[in-house]
């Protein structure tokens, strides 16, 4: 059977919020919450070879890594259990005069969703990736030392959700991510003005923005992937 790229259209919608806890115990937490969304018309599922080029196969395989990872830069190793982890070096954040460069653990996970498959209609997966571990490289240090040294120990987790459906005339794929940066801050620390209020703002929109262009990015790989021949 051909493969056929039939006229591509997209409609991308994109929500996000960052909710900060405060200040207790030292500590302040914000939590970034963005989810976003992509769809376009189908490719049929085999090539001339008979190769499955569907969006769930790729999803579904290792060839979707990098774009479930968010970069470029990223190594994968063994853990003693025999699974695989992915070291990730994100974009940098600016923040208060500082330059935040996250480095995440990440784990995938994949799965079709509970009695989704084997339906004639339409296919369902999801793939989960979570940050396992993360520690943040910090460059500038325009606030002084003390800001610098909280944000070296500053805590990423979180995790993202993506989810789709593929049926005969289009698909339709879904991303979730909740972010949690936490700050353990010194006893005695002054505070940038509106800390609190800037710090969510930025939390939110680098969910929103990042989470928006992985879901093109998810979209225009399934294309180049789908487009390339296969190699044996």
């Amino acid at each position: 059977m051909k493969l056929y790229i039939h006229s591509f259209t997209t409609l991308l919608v994109a929500t996000a919020a960052s909710i900060p806890s405060g200040v207790f115990a030292g500590t302040i937490r914000f939590v970034g919450i963005a989810s976003a969304s992509v769809r376009g018309d189908a490719i049929l599922s085999n090539d001339d070879e008979g190769n499955d080029k569907s969006l769930s196969k790729f999803l579904s395989s290792d060839e979707s890594n990098k774009i479930l990872l968010g970069t470029d830069n990223f190594s994968s190793a063994s853990t003693a259990a025999g699974d695989v982890i992915y070291e990730c070096i994100q974009g940098s954040v600016a923040w208060f005069g500082l330059t935040l460069i996250p480095i995440f653990i990440n784990r995938i996970e994949r799965g079709a969703t509970a009695g989704s498959f084997g339906s004639q209609e339409q296919e369902e997966g999801r793939v989960i990736t979570s940050i396992e571990e993360a520690r943040t490289d910090v460059q500038g240090g325009g606030l002084g030392s003390a800001l610098e040294s909280a944000m070296r120990l500053s805590e990423f987790d979180g995790r993202t959700i993506v989810t789709w459906k593929e049926g005969e005339s289009s698909y339709h794929i879904e991303g979730d991510l909740v972010l949690n940066l936490t700050i353990k801050l010194p006893r005695i620390l002054p505070l940038p003005p509106g800390f609190n209020a800037i710090g969510s703002k930025i939390v939110e929109r680098t969910c929103r923005e990042r989470l928006k262009q992985n879901m093109i990015d998810t979209k225009n790989a399934y294309i180049e992937w789908a487009e390339a021949p296969t190699t044996k």
